[in-house]
């Protein structure tokens, strides 16, 4: 926990000096203290303190220049005192208004403009007519659990970024990754969110391989397309696909280590190479909706095959009580299709404080097993999980958030908690 009490300081003696130079700049900080403890069957437990920094200045009101930070700092305290260091964003920005120069310069993300995760480096670009970003990149990949630079993994290549009026978006890059001096992946990477006329919003992504010694059906390895119209104001349909290969880990690391509670049967999501299916909701009567979904899943490298029907309902301000209520039932069959699954949630505001519970039910988990290289499904029994949040708003500044979650198996319960103190400016 040093480490990150060492940036706080020097952040915020950086930011007074600052200040004391001008009135006029842009400050917003976010601290959070955190608390994570899990209980097993067997008796065992592990205890986790966790810091967190996000620090965002600039020194003038046009923000030509801006710092941003986002670090991590995790204490494993059965762990003999392992400690983990987590950068998630340690970059100056310069941005300004009036001139058609971009750069950023440390650690950052570009999971947004070229699909390619943690980059260690830097980003220079010409903007056209403030709408359109022309650039490059280039950097190492950086852990996002810091211990040391890798020089032999390295990243680079070219975008373009445009961003309209109505949260249109668009970007198109061209990648290219080396490990050890090999060409390892060159792709091209494109994303697009376009919103049409307010009744419909299409958002989805591509990546197509270019490297040598590919067969063809393998280079469009990721597509995702997701579309939601708004029919009436008594109903909406929403329609997505997902193809891919392969799951992205740097994406999963990212994940978890934002959220310790996340468990690995989440990965789940990643694991089937090809997803589609249609969702319907209806408003027959005011406060309540009605839904209606089938999905269809496949893991072509297995040959498996599943088919879905979802059904759900949701009530809010019950009888003007401040209560709502969401339920849903899944129909799941298929090769390795779980079992009927169902999830019910109930929630309530109560002034600063709001309080929620859930109570739900999945099979079907993902984990390595016997020491396979390689994830694979396997099948629970009836794991059952009811968890109950309240998060409680003092003021602008300071919050506070509970957690507690069951998960019932038999000889596998745990018993999971988790408690977050936010200070804000």
């Amino acid at each position: 926990m040093k480490k990150i009490i060492v940036i706080l300081l020097s952040l915020t003696a950086l930011a007074n000096l600052a200040v004391a130079a001008t009135s006029n700049y842009y400050l917003r900080t976010a601290l959070y203290f955190d608390w994570f403890g899990a209980r097993y069957e067997e008796g065992s437990f592990m205890n986790q303190l966790s810091t967190r920094l996000k620090f965002e200045f600039s020194p003038s009101s046009s923000r030509e220049w801006t710092v941003l930070v986002d670090v991590r700092d995790r204490y494993n305290v059965h762990e003999r005192g392992q400690n983990q260091f987590i950068l998630y964003d340690a970059r100056v920005i310069y941005n300004p208004q009036s001139r058609p120069f971009y750069f950023s310069v440390g650690q950052m993300n570009l999971y947004d403009t070229a699909g390619i995760g943690q980059l260690l480096g830097g980003i220079f670009g010409f903007k056209i007519k403030r709408n359109l970003l022309l650039g490059g990149y280039a950097g190492l990949e950086q852990a996002t659990y810091v211990n040391k630079v890798d020089f032999h993994y390295q990243k680079y290549g070219v975008f373009a970024r445009y961003d309209g009026a109505g949260a249109k978006s668009f970007s198109l890059s061209y990648n290219h990754l080396r490990y050890s001096g090999k060409n390892e992946q060159q792709y091209l990477y494109a994303q697009a969110f376009m919103p049409v006329q307010k009744t419909l919003f299409v958002y989805g992504n591509v990546q197509y391989e270019l490297g040598p010694h590919l067969a063809t059906q393998d280079r469009l390895s990721l597509l995702f397309l997701n579309a939601r119209a708004d029919i009436t104001q008594y109903a909406d349909a929403t329609v997505f696909f997902s193809q891919g290969k392969g799951l992205d880990f740097h994406r999963y690391l990212v994940d978890r280590s934002l959220d310790p509670s996340l468990n690995d049967q989440d990965l789940q999501r990643f694991f089937y190479s090809r997803q589609y299916g249609l969702r319907l909701s209806f408003k027959p009567v005011k406060n309540i909706k009605l839904y209606v979904s089938r999905q269809e899943s496949e893991q072509k490298d297995y040959g498996l095959k599943n088919h879905t029907w979802r059904l759900g309902a949701s009530v809010w301000d019950i009888i003007k009580s401040g209560f709502s209520l969401y339920g849903d039932y899944s129909f799941n069959r298929g090769d390795l299709a779980e079992s009927d699954s169902y999830y019910i949630s109930l929630n309530k505001d109560v002034g600063r404080f709001s309080w929620s519970a859930t109570f739900s039910n999945t099979y079907t988990g993902f984990r390595y097993v016997g020491g396979a290289e390689t994830p694979r499904i396997i099948h629970f029994s009836n794991y059952r999980n009811l968890a109950t949040s309240v998060f409680y708003y003092l003021n602008r500044s300071i919050s506070i958030s509970v957690e507690y979650n069951y998960f019932m198996q038999e000889h596998l319960n745990q018993h999971l908690f988790f408690v977050r103190l936010m200070f804000r400016r």
